[in-house]
């Protein structure tokens, strides 16, 4: 990037602040503090939220009734013309291994990471244009790697990824590199079609399905938004026969390519996989604040791909993958996900649970009669209790378990995320599109944050242990103590603080995490501090 180049880009964003008309949008972006806001939003206002899915884009689809801080306003509509959206910057310190978790695009390694996103809006009638790309700079300091176990992928990749039988692997990156970089990722960014009933998008903003906060298993926002087509309802629409109200539904399909990382192998012809994915969302009329669903997803390497693929989803009519002389199965790997999500409007309770099956789950006959293969579950409640003086006590709690059932010991059962024939895995530029913790892991996460009109203050703990399928599958070796003094565990204290002004917001946030057996290595513990600075500056004042 030269520096005429430069010049005339600060030229323009001078121009644009001068001369544009700032109105407001509401962008929930991946990694920020008003995160859990949006959630604090979705809880305290009745049946403004998608049903099944979330979007970083106006992820609300009706007015807010209810709101503490004023940047989000009682109307969410977005009016006609160009808007400049609030300049967020962030820096991010990692003591002594990489941690990051649901931040999008950014990745946060060793040492110090840098990320700014700043960007426009623009609406027409029915189309709208979003650009919000995401800059970090990352120092991607050093630390100790994993033993390289797997000489067929890079050293910087994941290492653990393996069966007794069978070898896996994963494009899921432990370090990008050894040496410093900058990323520049389009972010939550789209151009969009869309009415009262249909809406088709382009873009690479983190969609999200499934009701849960930290670890959604088919679809979260741990990786950075992948180039995708969406299309289906707009909004949640009503159900009706002969005068007679049959609940709402809404639904969303979805098709995209995949890309693998740097550092996993390097054979370019599978560099690309074809994703396809769809949610689909009912809420009964005598229960409206009910969300039963389903969600569905399925990827496969893009150099088998056929057009008959479009209907995957459906129908997989592609003929399979020799992989012996015996076994034969279809290129694609797939997961799915039934999900409950109720809020009580009295109480301002939600509970929710998403239960997944992997592939490999068999016919009807072994679903009924083993329903426990190749599951994984999320379940979770939050609550908010309204105090004194416009103060609001939230509280949230979440398990995620994706730990293999014992019916791996004599039934196929990949571990999650990984598959046979789709060699990066359930990944996109090197992290993990499911759950954060990975497959084969499992968490437990409890949070209370306190809310005034002005700022945030809240703690949080959670607990991981990692990678259990491959624990269970390891040479423990002889004279070693009991295996449950081997498991990775990481233990995480969390505080934060965010203050709102007037023209911006400032916060922090510290995570202390203790690490156990990193690497199954017995002892082998470590001590990290991260330490999240997150600074925004609101372009788009309210008149």
């Amino acid at each position: 990037m030269n520096r005429r180049f430069m010049q005339k880009s600060v030229l323009v964003l001078i121009f644009l602040l001068i001369s544009i008309d700032l109105i407001k949008a509401q962008i929930d972006i991946p990694g920020d503090l008003d995160n859990e806001y949006f959630q604090l939003l979705a809880l305290k206002n009745q049946q403004v939220n998608h049903l099944g899915y979330g979007l970083t884009i106006d992820p609300f689809v009706d007015s807010l009734e209810w709101s503490l801080w004023n940047r989000f306003s009682s109307r969410m509509d977005v009016k006609e013309g160009l808007t400049l959206l609030d300049l967020g910057v962030k820096t991010h310190l990692n003591t002594a291994y990489p941690r990051s978790y649901n931040d999008g695009p950014s990745w946060k390694g060793r040492g110090l990471t840098h990320e700014v996103n700043v960007g426009m809006r623009l609406k027409k009638a029915r189309f709208s244009f979003v650009f919000l790309p995401n800059i970090f700079y990352s120092q991607n300091a050093s630390f100790e790697l994993a033993p390289q176990i797997k000489k067929d992928v890079s050293p910087f990749s994941y290492q653990f990824a393996n069966k007794a039988s069978v070898s896996y692997r994963a494009d899921w990156v432990q370090r990008y590199g050894d040496k410093a970089f900058v990323n520049v990722h389009l972010g939550q960014s789209e151009l969009r079609y869309q009415d009262s009933i249909f809406t088709v998008g382009l873009g690479t903003q983190n969609l999200k399905l499934g009701p849960a906060n930290i670890n959604p298993i088919i679809l979260s926002r741990n990786a950075g938004g992948f180039p995708s087509v969406d299309l289906g309802t707009a909004q949640p629409l009503q159900l009706h026969f002969k005068k007679r109200d049959l609940g709402a539904f809404e639904t969303k399909i979805i098709f995209g390519q995949l890309s693998e990382s740097r550092y996993f192998d390097a054979f370019p012809e599978n560099n690309k996989r074809f994703f396809t994915g769809m949610t689909v969302g009912y809420s009964p009329p005598f229960l409206p604040n009910l969300v039963l669903g389903f969600n569905k997803v399925l990827y496969k390497q893009s150099k088998y791909y056929t057009p008959s693929d479009l209907a995957a989803l459906f129908w997989i009519f592609d003929q399979g993958i020799m992989i012996d002389s015996v076994l034969t199965k279809d290129s694609f790997d797939q997961m799915a996900s039934f999900f409950v999500d109720w809020k009580f409007e009295e109480a301002d309770l939600r509970i929710y649970l998403e239960w997944a099956k992997n592939d490999f789950s068999g016919g009807f006959i072994r679903i009924i009669t083993e329903p426990e293969h190749s599951r994984a579950y999320t379940l979770g409640l939050e609550k908010a209790f309204d105090l004194q003086k416009e103060k609001v006590l939230y509280f949230m709690m979440e398990h995620s378990n994706l730990v293999r059932n014992q019916s791996w010991l004599y039934r196929a059962n990949p571990p999650y995320y990984q598959h046979i024939l789709v060699d990066q895995g359930y990944t996109h530029q090197g992290q993990v599109l499911g759950a954060g913790i990975g497959g084969g892991s499992m968490s437990q996460f409890l949070g209370l944050s306190l809310y005034d009109q002005k700022s945030l203050l809240g703690i949080d703990f959670q607990a991981i242990r990692f990678d259990d399928d491959y624990f269970l599958e390891m040479d423990h070796g002889s004279g070693q103590k009991e295996l449950y003094n081997r498991h990775q565990n990481e233990f995480s204290l969390g505080l934060k603080y965010q203050r709102r002004f007037q023209k911006g917001a400032l916060g922090v946030k510290m995570i202390n995490s203790f690490y156990m057996n990193r690497y199954y290595i017995l002892d082998n513990n470590e001590y990290n501090l991260s330490l999240n600075i997150q600074a925004k500056y609101f372009l788009n004042q309210f008149r």
